[in-house]
């Protein structure tokens, strides 16, 4: 899909930008996470300080990517660029862009236009706990599964981990962002938490072993107990991406992770794919399945 990158240079009286248009479709599989980290890396490189990011040919773009896509914005401000959004008129995409609540958001607007199946795309505040909680609350309230009480704690604490990382140590320079939609005719769930720090793999290979490659890094990671905060505090952590993995099993819905260098998925097998173009900090995504026939406990 990388071909699909299509970059122009435009000029009309006097204005010059930077155009870059997106596929016909964003969806949840390796080439679309190797193409926004491309999108990524041009939009920083990019000599113009203006750039506007395509969408009128692009038909479907998965709820997950809504995080990544809107933190862009944030991304290119803190390098000096102003980007753009353009979609069709009245397009599907367009109207999903409202309903995220990323158009209120990137306008500097009230959210207005968000549905009651999102979960409004935002700048996470990471000093502001009870935002966090709130935001976790949302998820779990429009979850399509039936949680025990000690199963929704449980998987509140993952997800909640998730959000903690965040502020313990990715150094996120650029924002924290976060963004979830049901999709009743689909019948999922998808979320995602953005953060514009320094990556797992980078990470990890600071604290724990620099001869690591990336994908060894992040196994290290995806393991039961593993933390580098474990490593200063002594305190029992690691748990958060370990569980949320065990719970897709058991939902056959998918754990998808963008950091750095590495793309890795969950989806009843794992998949790791290396990126030329290496994305600034972690992504992290996860669909969850409508699933009304079984109760989730630990």
């Amino acid at each position: 899909m990388e071909n699909l990158l299509y970059i122009a240079k435009e000029t009309r009286n006097d204005f010059m930008a930077e155009r870059i248009i997106f596929p016909i479709s964003l969806n949840n599989n390796a080439d679309t996470y190797k193409f926004l980290s491309k999108v990524q890396n041009d939009l920083i490189d990019s000599n113009e300080t203006t750039i506007i990011l395509d969408f009128t040919h692009c038909r479907f773009s998965h709820a997950i990517f809504t995080s990544y896509l809107g933190a862009l914005a944030y991304i290119g401000a803190s390098f000096g660029k102003t980007i753009k959004y353009q979609t069709s008129k009245n397009s599907k995409l367009s109207e999903y862009f409202y309903n995220s609540g990323l158009y209120d958001h990137i306008m500097k607007q009230p959210d207005i236009h968000s549905n009651r199946n999102a979960i409004p795309f935002a700048s996470i505040d990471l000093k502001d706990d009870s935002s966090i909680i709130e935001y976790i609350d949302n998820i779990l309230e429009l979850a399509p599964i039936q949680l025990t009480e000690q199963g929704h704690e449980v998987l509140f604490k993952n997800i909640y981990e998730i959000f903690n990382n965040s502020v313990d140590h990715s150094r996120a320079n650029h924002g924290v962002y976060a963004c979830g939609h049901w999709m009743p005719q689909k019948k999922y769930l998808s979320f995602s938490v953005y953060d514009t720090g320094v990556g797992i793999p980078a990470l990890i290979k600071e604290k724990i072993d620099n001869t690591m490659s990336s994908k060894s890094a992040l196994e290290w990671a995806l393991k039961r107990g593993n933390s580098t905060k474990q490593l200063l505090s002594g305190i029992p952590r690691g748990l958060g991406l370990s569980d949320l993995q065990d719970f897709i099993r058991l939902n056959d819905g998918s754990l998808n992770i963008l950091s750095n260098d590495i793309y890795y998925q969950y989806n009843a097998t794992s998949n790791f794919e290396h990126l030329s173009f290496p994305s600034m900090g972690t992504f992290i995504g996860i669909t969850i399945i409508a699933d009304y026939d079984h109760i989730y406990t630990i």
